[in-house]
């Protein structure tokens, strides 16, 4: 019998996870890995990415091979529910059999969802979103499991959704990002490359980083962290820390760039291996919903007051994170060492020019749309894995601090 009260989350699981191959030049082999997963007429979702050439590339690459491809390139940053409807309808009525996803977590994210709407008789998409309430591990019953292959090409370095299971989607009724996790969604595999990660446009680059970097810290704290977690979470963060301003700021340094390749998936796989994100993810999913913020920008502005709220829950875990980010914080107590990591980060944000908070100034949020930001959080599976309890009027009070 499992006492429960004793711990809070006695059992911890990991998720199953396609093949990751990571190298320059990964891209060409696009083509294997379709044929692999039995994949012979490809829908491609993907955002355009205009003036990068990546998805003629990978289109030829297909066509050059013998597998037909359609393509769908009306995602947006944030995917909306309604753009991964559309593209059901082009995979359906194009008679494809897989999923090609060429971009960053928004191109992924809505091929996951095309592939869990197809498998699922065309149901809307946010129907099968997971909340705390109603029972999640009850409600999926209802749903079948995702067969339909997908193949993921990454051209980012941050959201590690090409290799993760969940795909965030936002419900445009409920202005609510909502996390899809059916059994079988994650892609057969994820092809990470430097040669295309390196055309991102610097604030993406910087943005993407960040994203990464929430990753880890939110699951290097988490009140669900496992072992592998933690082992892999100070490795993303000693690798943010050391190349992300360089690749930001000089995307030709190849080091750089492979090197943030690697603190993303790493990130990515933590949290495959039984962790979570928190407040940061909680908050910034529906501030990206309400004002079109990057998802890697709206981590980054919460970064530092989210994790204030959590600090005194767990000081030895950020002093541990400041020690990885390189502090050398001998001689220090726990909570002066801890300090050090918030010092670290404010400045890595100062660097790569982003502002912490002043949410109205910078995005025109709202106060009147605090309420809805807590209430939503409030049935996001990350309260539950943040390190501080779920408290409706403290996350008010942090909201206020920061407009």
């Amino acid at each position: 019998m499992i006492d429960k009260k004793i711990f809070e989350f006695p059992i911890l699981y990991t998720l199953p996870m396609g093949k990751i191959a990571i190298g320059w030049g990964v891209h060409e082999t696009v083509a294997d890995e379709c044929k692999e997963a039995k994949i012979k007429r490809a829908l491609i979702t993907t955002t355009g990415l205009k003036g990068t050439g990546i998805v003629d590339e990978i289109k030829g690459i297909l066509n050059h091979h013998g597998i037909a491809t359609e393509i769908f390139s009306k995602v947006t940053s944030n995917p909306k529910d309604y753009e991964v409807m559309e593209a059901y309808q082009v995979f359906k009525d194009t008679r494809c059999d897989g999923v090609v996803s060429v971009g960053g977590g928004s191109s992924h994210d809505c091929g996951k969802g095309v592939r869990a709407v197809a498998c699922n008789g065309g149901r809307y998409v946010c129907d099968m979103a997971m909340f705390i309430n109603p029972p999640w591990m009850e409600e999926r019953k209802k749903y079948n499991p995702v067969t339909i292959p997908q193949v993921a090409v990454n051209t980012t370095a941050g959201t590690g959704a090409e290799s993760g299971i969940g795909a965030a989607i936002i419900n445009t009724p409920a202005r609510a990002k909502q996390l899809l996790f059916l059994t079988g969604q994650t892609a057969q595999a994820a092809l990470i490359d430097p040669l295309l990660v390196r055309l991102m446009p610097q604030n993406i680059t910087a943005w993407t980083g960040m994203d990464a970097l929430a990753h880890a810290f939110e699951s290097y704290v988490s009140r669900i962290q496992s072992d592998y977690t933690a082992a892999l979470m100070l490795r993303a963060i000693k690798l943010v820390a050391e190349n992300l301003r360089e690749f930001t700021y000089n995307r030709m340094n190849h080091q750089a760039c492979i090197n943030m390749c690697r603190a993303s998936s790493v990130a990515a796989v933590g949290m495959q291996l039984g962790s979570g994100p928190g407040i940061v993810h909680g908050l910034a999913h529906t501030l990206s919903v309400l004002t079109g913020c990057h998802h890697g920008r709206s981590n980054a502005v919460f970064a530092l007051a989210g994790e204030r709220y959590n600090q005194s829950s767990c000081p030895q875990k950020f002093a541990e994170m400041a020690r990885a980010m390189g502090v050398d914080t001998t001689g220090m107590t726990a909570m002066r060492a801890s300090d050090q990591w918030f010092a670290e980060v404010e400045k890595l944000l100062q660097d790569l020019g982003i502002q912490s908070g002043n949410l109205h100034a910078q995005f025109g949020l709202k106060r009147e749309d605090f309420g809805h930001m807590v209430d939503v959080y409030a049935n996001d599976f990350c309260s539950q894995s943040n390190p501080r309890d779920f408290n409706r009027a403290d996350c008010l009070s942090l909201l206020e601090s920061l407009y």
